[in-house]
């Protein structure tokens, strides 16, 4: 079992799944620090989860705050998981679920009335070393979209470099034992953000370790 840490839902429980080398929820460790980091950002926004697994990252900003969420994933069972999550978590009127390949779904949405969003990626560890082309086009493609004021985040399982990020020294990268977070905030002259302190070490203790995913 899964859980809402923080919001309108903290402390719900949701189910996971059987852990494998393609789906490998977000640790509630992890979770917390990140959206710790983007705080405010997710308020009132549309949120966009890629890759969604569990749905656990969508859900987290549902109680946080988020005015409604996407959920994409190319797996059937994944798709039927986030269904029965939503429904356990009685998000049903701020919630829709899409079947399909993130890569090419990211590609082809825009932004309602130039409103800013939030777009949490989370892909598979294996397509960075596999796919990184992809990833990064991905990525570039969502920055070059994106209204001033929104956010981009991304997991991964090693320190992204800029064969993965685009303009990498606009991105905020923490080290969560063996997880990587890296975070972009779209510029807004209007609405300038102060930078957020770090809510945990970038090291986790070794007796933590063991519990972020690799």
């Amino acid at each position: 079992m899964l859980r809402i840490i923080a919001g309108q839902r903290r402390g719900h429980k949701f189910d996971g799944p059987v852990v494998t080398s393609d789906l490998r929820p977000t640790t509630d460790r992890v979770r917390e620090s990140l959206f710790n980091i983007l705080g405010e950002l997710v308020v009132d926004r549309l949120v966009i989860d890629l890759f969604a697994g569990t749905g656990a990252l969508g859900l987290e900003a549902l109680s946080r705050g988020a005015s409604r969420a996407i959920f994409v994933d190319l797996d059937r069972k994944s798709v039927a998981l986030i269904h029965k999550n939503i429904a356990t978590l009685r998000y049903e009127d701020r919630a829709s679920v899409r079947l399909g390949d993130a890569y090419r779904w990211g590609r082809s949405f825009e932004s309602i009335e130039g409103r800013p969003i939030v777009a949490l990626l989370d892909p598979p560890y294996r397509d960075y070393q596999h796919k990184g082309r992809r990833v990064q086009a991905l990525i570039k493609e969502f920055m070059e979209r994106s209204p001033p004021g929104s956010a981009i985040a991304l997991e991964s399982g090693h320190g992204p470099d800029e064969s993965i990020l685009p303009d990498l020294e606009a991105w905020d990268v923490r080290r969560y034992g063996n997880t990587r977070i890296a975070i972009w905030v779209a510029p807004d002259p209007d609405h300038p953000r102060q930078a957020t302190p770090d809510p945990e070490p970038f090291e986790l203790l070794d007796e933590e370790r063991a519990n972020v995913d690799a």
